[in-house]
């Protein structure tokens, strides 16, 4: 048989995302608001093979070769990633909805959706999501690899006057328990069974039209400084939980363990407003930073610092203070705000 002279060129792979109908499903949300988007990719995705981990027991006394008897892949319990990396330069908080209970906010007083297998996803809450990687299988009838029950483990959020021609770019993980399928749904690059937005081309917000950027209390966002970059990082840990039969191992549900780890990171010039800054980085006071410009654009994280440094190799004072998310788990606050 004669090697294949096809090929598929990274670049060319397109990334489709949805909410799932119901866990685990593969198939569109019914809400009126559910849509097929086509990410703005700036790289190729990172994709698990959907290894199983395998399970080996221990050597038999006087045997010196491996036993195929001791050894077992755990179909039980494995999970796989796909990583995205994307510009953030749509509207609609589509990045923020891929894990947030609510609408481009995580709150403190958040509570994980319902992961059961087949569960029935309420849209607000966006619990799973289904991916496409377009054209990345293999032979003619399967040029699509799809992903269903994704969830979405750890957002992070980049944005810098310095890098990417000043545009945010996302960092989304997802993990799934449900083993890898083909189809043919988009790889003639028009879509056969399903149509997308394509987001690629939208309008970008760009860094420099930002005309506020706030580190401190804001509540009454009172610092205003000039920030050249910030970075948000939000994740948590899910696991699977066991498997509904022996035929496809589809997990029984997820589950969130323990809580969200959230943390950012702002660098601004140093200016007259340091000296009212500096409180927040000796006293136990709920402070962060917030950026908007003023209409569709805004970006907020409420912390308290961690860290802080100033960077003497710019031809201005750099200062750089570090938040670790927190709010008050009595109330709703909102800890982390992205809408881009």
């Amino acid at each position: 048989m004669a090697i294949a002279t096809n090929f598929k060129a990274t670049q060319d792979l397109k990334v489709i995302i949805g909410t799932e109908a119901t866990v685990g499903s593969g198939t569109l949300h019914a809400d009126s608001s559910a849509l097929w988007y086509q990410l703005p990719m700036i790289a190729p995705p990172t994709i698990n093979g959907n290894q199983v981990a395998l399970d080996t027991g221990s050597q038999q006394t006087g045997i010196y070769t491996p036993n195929k008897n001791q050894m077992k892949q755990r179909l039980d319990n494995p999970i796989w990633e796909i990583q995205l990396q994307f510009l953030g330069n749509f509207g609609g908080g589509l990045h923020a909805w891929l894990f947030h209970n609510s609408f481009a906010e995580l709150n403190s007083d958040f509570a994980p959706p319902d992961w059961t297998n087949g569960a029935t996803n309420v849209f607000s809450e966006r619990a799973s999501s289904t991916i496409y990687i377009g054209g990345a299988g293999n032979g003619t009838s399967d040029n699509d690899l799809l992903y269903a029950g994704c969830v979405c483990k750890s957002i992070e959020l980049s944005h810098s006057i310095d890098s990417n021609g000043g545009f945010p770019v996302i960092t989304a993980t997802f993990v799934t328990g449900y083993t890898v399928g083909g189809s043919n749904d988009i790889a003639d690059g028009s879509g056969t069974t399903i149509t997308w937005t394509d987001l690629s081309g939208d309008a970008s917000v760009h860094w420099t039209s930002l005309t506020t950027s706030r580190v401190g209390d804001t509540s009454s966002a009172s610092y205003d400084v000039r920030a050249f970059g910030y970075n948000i990082s939000t994740s948590r840990e899910i696991a699977r939980v066991g498997y509904q039969d022996t035929t496809d191992y589809e997990p029984y549900s997820y589950e969130q363990v323990g809580g969200f780890s959230v943390s950012g990171d702002v660098i601004y010039k140093r200016d007259s407003n340091f000296a009212s800054i500096n409180d927040y980085l000796r006293n136990d006071t709920v402070g962060g930073f917030e950026f908007s410009d003023g209409s569709d654009y805004t970006v907020i994280l409420n912390g308290l610092v961690s860290d802080a440094s100033t960077d003497t190799g710019s031809p201005e004072l750099r200062n750089t203070i570090s938040f670790q998310g927190a709010g008050d788990p009595a109330t709703s606050d909102t800890i982390v705000s992205i809408d881009l």
